[in-house]
């Protein structure tokens, strides 16, 4: 039997955490146990936690916030007693066949060792209610995907975009140990895709073909809010270090990805506080020369200047 213990970390998430505890107790498949550790909450989220009387539910509680829920997340799993880690973060929501799909798309694989995560299709909710589903769902949905990790790996360069999000995986929870875990002390922002990477590489990634989560776009206190101009991206460090030991054409897609990921940043960078060279110092030249010469032009003034005036623009033409 296919055993899931829940991981939630908590900060201050207290408008959305009964939802989500809900939705993780409403499976159809039960948890073999909920595991929420709080990072010093001060909006009574935790104290919520903490009232509830059911008994899948264990909390506990670390001194100080850790950037993106890492180090809580960590600590859940050092403290879990199931085969698999199903995350789900605070403020969002599994539909009730989440855990039971994922499980049963475990079961279509001929060799379900050699799986190391599963993952589920999700829906984006924005303000006013405006539905969006995942990109890789759009390709894929209505049937279970096995990939080894050149196949993910393509996905994810041809989307420009992890296929696994958080809250609709589960991991192996020997895999996270071996794969080194969450990158606290690392990482500020992008440890989750960082992780999911270091997973993939250890051996198959199943997807189950249907919808089992929701993303809120207006919770509070989002991680995906929080500045990171002029960063380097936490997954280069673990592309390098995979790349080394990969065959030419793993090696070429991982290239892409890390190249992908800095281009992402430096947009996100030249728009808001103007792009400096050291954030895309590891952009590969050679094997996407247009973008290199883009964020060249984007690291002078003048370039910079005009990114950030075409930013203002639209942000402007967006609250009309």
């Amino acid at each position: 039997m296919t055993t899931f213990s829940v991981v939630v970390p908590l900060y201050n998430k207290g408008p959305h955490i009964e939802r989500a505890l809900s939705s993780a107790l409403r499976q159809s498949l039960a948890p073999l146990e909920i595991i929420v550790v709080d990072d010093g909450s001060s909006d009574g989220g935790y104290e919520w936690v903490k009232a509830q009387s059911n008994t899948l539910i264990r909390h506990e509680q670390r001194g100080a916030p850790g950037p993106g829920g890492y180090a809580a997340r960590n600590r859940a799993i050092e403290m879990a007693r199931g085969e698999w880690i199903a995350f789900l973060d605070a403020d969002d929501e599994w539909r009730a066949d989440h855990l039971a799909s994922l499980a049963t798309a475990l079961g279509t694989t001929t060799e379900p060792g050699r799986v190391v995560t599963l993952f589920s299709g999700y829906e984006d909710i924005y303000p006013g209610d405006r539905h969006e589903t995942d990109p890789f769902t759009r390709h894929f949905a209505g049937r279970a995907v096995e990939m080894d990790f050149g196949t993910l790996l393509q996905h994810w360069v041809r989307l420009n975009a992890s296929p696994i999000w958080t809250s609709a995986t589960a991991c192996r929870r020997t895999a996270l140990l071996e794969a080194g875990l969450f990158p606290e002390g690392r990482c500020r922002r992008g440890g989750d895709k960082d992780t999911w990477l270091r997973v993939a590489h250890l051996g198959h990634a199943v997807y189950t073909g249907t919808v089992t989560a929701n993303y809120y776009r207006d919770a509070v206190n989002m991680t995906t809010k929080k500045g990171y101009a002029n960063t380097v991206p936490c997954i280069v460090h673990s592309v390098d270090q995979i790349m080394a030991g990969e065959p030419p054409e793993v090696a070429g897609l991982l290239r892409q990805l890390k190249n992908r990921e800095i281009f992402n940043y430096a947009m996100v960078s030249a728009r808001t506080e103007g792009l400096k060279p050291h954030s895309w110092a590891d952009f590969d030249a050679d094997s996407d020369p247009l973008r290199f010469f883009m964020l060249r032009a984007l690291s002078n003034p003048v370039g910079s200047a005009v990114a950030r005036g075409v930013h203002k623009s639209r942000a402007l033409l967006r609250g009309r």
